[in-house]
């Protein structure tokens, strides 16, 4: 009897610490996806999107090579594009994330989590996760050591008259910054690390098979570091390239997890308790 007794005060236990969990994440909720919290993530998602799809508008037709080239100039400035560029193609997946993210906003779902139903939410929470965050930090950290330590090697002085300077900064900087505040506006689980980091070692180095079929029909590296290294020394270059993206990827899901521990905290001893 006494048995029997106890195990009711643990079963009465067990669902007061379920219905108080269960609050708890409603009460996240609520703050999270109402309110102004849920006005902040959806301003940052329609700027960032209005401004890199802005950009890449700009960067295609209205950024142009100097006329007169000499025919072998001119097949070196042109093949393959402004798409040769990573600068350029991180642009492009920053535009399609946050058009992603903003339709998500409109339509899909940002409840705290653990598996989204939506697809949009699914497929935002994937491309920021392996691509969106670590190519545009990627990008912008070694853009920027590169530009401090000699700007001739990445972006020459010449380039400073078609290419205006808050341009470079929409597609060098804000990428970086825009990804920051989206990491601290969106809650999100990082995929499988499995799955996050063969997709972003893939894409890395596809863009660097990429780079060698421009060099192979154009005759001249895309960036002009390339042409004053030696073969073993660009070797580490694009090793350091697909290794700083990974740990970018890394550092994307170790901030995430600092950042929404409450939440986590919560999803686990949902499941704990449900299991």
């Amino acid at each position: 009897m006494t048995k029997s007794k106890k195990q009711l005060r643990e079963q009465q236990a067990a669902r007061e610490a379920a219905q108080a969990n269960t609050a708890q994440l409603e009460t996240h909720n609520d703050a999270y996806t109402s309110g102004a919290f849920s006005y902040l993530r959806f301003l940052v998602h329609l700027l960032a999107a209005a401004q890199f799809c802005y950009g890449i508008y700009y960067y295609l037709l209205k950024v142009h090579w100097p006329k007169g080239l000499h025919e072998e100039e001119e097949l070196k400035t042109r093949w393959g594009g402004k798409f040769k560029y990573l600068t350029f193609l991180d642009v492009v997946l920053q535009a399609v994330y946050h058009t992603v993210a903003l339709l998500n906003d409109l339509v899909g779902d940002n409840t705290v989590t653990v598996a989204p139903k939506s697809f949009l939410r699914q497929c935002r929470d994937y491309l920021f996760a392996t691509f969106a965050f670590p190519i545009a930090h990627n990008v912008a950290v070694s853009f920027w050591i590169i530009y401090l330590w000699d700007r001739e090697l990445i972006f020459p002085a010449e380039l400073d008259a078609i290419f205006p300077s808050w341009l470079n900064h929409v597609v060098h900087t804000n990428v970086a910054l825009l990804a920051i505040m989206d990491l601290f506006t969106c809650f999100r689980c990082f995929p499988s690390r499995l799955a996050g980091v063969t997709g972003n070692a893939s894409f890395m180095i596809l863009y660097i098979i990429w780079v060698h079929i421009v060099r192979y029909f154009s005759g001249v590296w895309v960036y002009p570091l390339l042409e004053v290294l030696s073969m073993p020394l660009r070797f580490v270059m694009f090793g350091g390239m697909v290794g700083l993206s990974l740990l970018c990827y890394l550092l994307g899901e170790f901030i995430n997890n600092i950042v929404w521990a409450p939440e986590f905290k919560l999803l686990q001893q949902k499941k704990t308790k449900q299991g």
